[in-house]
């Protein structure tokens, strides 16, 4: 045994937390094997290891196999320390502060620590098979001497046996036991009388057998060594996990050296299940549902095929953020729980994706309920009030139904399919749910992929600005410029939702103002701000300076803010302090709510778009919307007048300008 572990910090990139895992480590490793070095660089090689499998997490988890190998060369792998120190590890990783806001911490954590236990046990394995290479080497070269010094072979023999802590037995073709170690005695639960009144072949399991046989019948062709895995039966019934090495003896004895690895086997499986099941709902995750999906593809009924529901609970951050995250982990387990009874059928599995995603797959048959009725099931499950920490709780989901898709449909389409489909159902409201539609999941990915290519588009300079006049409906004078992004791909409408999606409309529509302002036109310019530019809380600090950079008069710059934008705090803020620095302020909407901010908020005037079509009952109901601005003081704007009969329309019932659908 090692001193007492140094109570020192780690130097280098560790934190204080990280030097405590590491002294528990040590402390956990010293008081259960001997460890070959002064304790303070025991240590220090241990600091070094924790360093790197916490570098892993933070990047490759895969690079931790190989500092397997490093814990084996410190001969701190043996069964005794390699579990609970493994257990230590995983649990004081996840409550490093280095590591708690790294996304899927969790999932990263297990592939780190199944990566470093592989790591481990193939740095055993290999160690392991280099003395029982050395050792049948020996025991060959022994057996050899034996015809001229019989007694000095059977005390070498016994003598090199006793000293490994491989199990060794000799027995002869039948594989009855003619001798036998006290290792794999202990091993096997077995005496030497016991071993001697049954065969190798008796402890093999039955499903074995038949390979067994095979090596014994190579081994009678040669003289080589043959590595097998098998699982034998132990005297208490449980199987023991070996690695065994068969070789022939010039004597024509085999020997049968065993090596047990039951104590890792029990730790893969339990890695392996952490890796594909979620370790809060014991549900399986999306790499254990994808690969459930591959094979159920394969040989489901043609007829009937499979479905999949992928659910995402509604205004989950309300529970999380209103009473707290522990609530959020009661009510993910309660929701697991329901979905798991209400699909509590064979041909189902339930699995948790994340966060608060769930999904369904069903292999359908001839009396599985259809989409329809299933969802009603689902609803009315979630419906009823869950207990979280003392309080009811119920919630809603958004569902995308894949239903019956092509069975050649490779799995990995499939699940994009329901992701796309779920991003439908969400688009519609909460408590919403969509079918697959093959043309509505082209367009969709279309959709998504020109999104994706917007700020590639922008730093190649394919975004350029595009300027529509704003005239005066009474006398068609040019009152101002309309400033918008303009892209041969779409529409500036649609590009500035494409850039609102991806997070792009930050960069874009600064550049934009910026641009705008620089025109230096005889006439104001006017800039529309998305819903995120309106809050952006660095929103008034970028206007003043642009319009400092560039020179442009603050009262010749109009800035218009969506309507339901406003209804926040933050877009109501900035527009007041844009209004305070002389910025003009406009409103864009198209409903009552959005005026109603027309009393509280300093606005100049409000923008309504031309409802499609020649004016009608729709249109009429905007008139009211004229009216109401002009009594708060405000002009009107109408967007996208593209006929001169619109054009008299919106003139008589007081509108004041227009903005033309075409840019120059």
């Amino acid at each position: 045994m090692i001193g007492p572990v140094p109570n020192e910090p780690i130097h280098g990139t560790g934190s204080h937390e990280r030097a405590k895992l590491a002294r528990k480590w040590a402390t956990l490793i010293s008081a259960s094997t001997y460890v070959p070095l002064p304790p303070a660089e025991f240590h220090r090689q241990l600091e070094s290891l924790l360093d790197e499998l916490v570098g892993a997490v933070l990047g490759d988890p895969a690079t931790a196999h190989d500092l397997g190998g490093r814990l084996v060369e410190l001969h701190c792998a043996g069964p005794a320390v390699l579990t609970p120190g493994l257990a230590l590890l995983a649990k004081g990783l996840l409550a490093l502060p280095e590591l708690t806001a790294v996304p899927k911490v969790g999932e990263k954590v297990v592939l780190t620590m199944t990566a470093f236990a592989g790591g481990c046990a193939e740095a055993v394995r290999e160690s392991t098979l280099e003395q029982q290479e050395t050792m049948s080497r020996a025991l060959m070269r022994a057996l050899d001497d034996a015809r001229q010094h019989l007694s000095t072979l059977k005390t070498q023999f016994e003598h090199v046996v006793t000293g490994t802590a491989s199990g060794v037995a000799l027995t002869d073709r039948q594989g009855r036991f003619q001798w036998t170690s006290e290792r794999l005695g202990e091993i096997l639960g077995f005496s030497a009388r016991e071993f001697a009144e049954q065969t190798l072949f008796d402890v093999v399991h039955p499903d074995e057998l038949p390979d067994l046989h095979e090596s014994f019948a190579e081994l009678e062709d040669r003289t080589q060594l043959i590595r097998t895995e098998h699982r034998l039966r132990r005297r208490d019934g449980e199987n023991a996990w070996v690695s065994m090495s068969l070789s022939r003896s010039p004597d024509d004895r085999y020997i049968t050296v065993v090596e047990d690895h039951t104590e890792l086997n029990l730790l893969h499986g339990q890695l392996n299940h952490q890796a594909l099941h979620d370790m809060l709902t014991r549900l399986p995750n999306r790499q254990y549902f994808t690969t459930r999906l591959e094979r159920v593809l394969r040989h489901a009924d043609p007829a009937t095929g499979v479905t999949i529901y992928q659910l995402d609970l509604d205004a989950f951050s309300v529970i999380t953020l209103g009473l707290g995250r522990r609530a959020g982990d009661v009510l993910l387990e309660a929701v697991a729980d329901r979905l798991q009874r209400f699909f509590a059928r064979p041909e189902a599995m339930v699995a948790r994706f994340g966060a608060d995603e769930f999904a369904v797959l069903v292999e359908n048959s001839a009396t599985t309920p259809d989409p329809v009725t299933t969802i009603h099931g689902v609803y009315d499950a979630l419906a009823e009030p869950m207990p979280v920490d003392g309080q009811s709780v119920t919630v809603s989901a958004s569902i995308g139904v894949v239903d019956r898709p092509p069975l050649e449909m490779p799995a990995a389409k499939l699940m994009e399919a329901a992701d796309l489909t779920l991003a439908r159902a969400r688009r519609n409201g909460r408590a919403q749910w969509a079918l697959f539609d093959p043309t509505q999941d082209a367009y969709d990915r279309s959709d998504f992929r020109l999104a994706a290519s917007v700020p590639d588009a922008f730093e190649r300079g394919q975004l350029t600005v595009g300027w529509r006049e704003i005239r005066r409906l009474g006398n068609d004078e040019v009152i101002g410029l309309d400033a918008v992004l303009s892209w041969p791909h779409t529409d500036s409408a649609a590009l500035t939702e494409l850039a609102e999606r991806t997070g792009a409309i930050m960069k874009l529509g600064r550049w934009l103002l910026r641009e705008a302002c620089t025109r230096g036109a005889p006439v104001p310019v006017h800039v529309g701000l998305s819903t995120n530019q309106s809050i952006d809380p660095d929103l008034v600090g970028a206007v003043l300076t642009i319009l400092k950079d560039t020179g442009q008069p603050p009262e010749r710059l109009w800035l218009t803010m969506p309507g339901a934008a406003l209804r926040t705090d933050d877009a109501a803020e900035n527009l007041r302090l844009l209004y305070d620095s002389g910025v003009r302020t406009a409103i864009r909407g198209t409903t009552s709510d959005d005026v109603a901010c027309l009393e509280s908020l300093p606005v100049r005037s409000v923008r309504i778009p031309q409802p499609a079509g020649e004016p009608g009952l729709v249109t009429r109901m905007l008139a009211e919307l004229v009216t109401t601005a002009h009594l708060a003081g405000a002009t009107v704007i109408v967007d996208g007048v593209a006929s001169r009969t619109q054009a008299t329309w919106w003139r008589s019932i007081g509108a004041d300008a227009s903005v033309s659908a075409d840019r120059r």
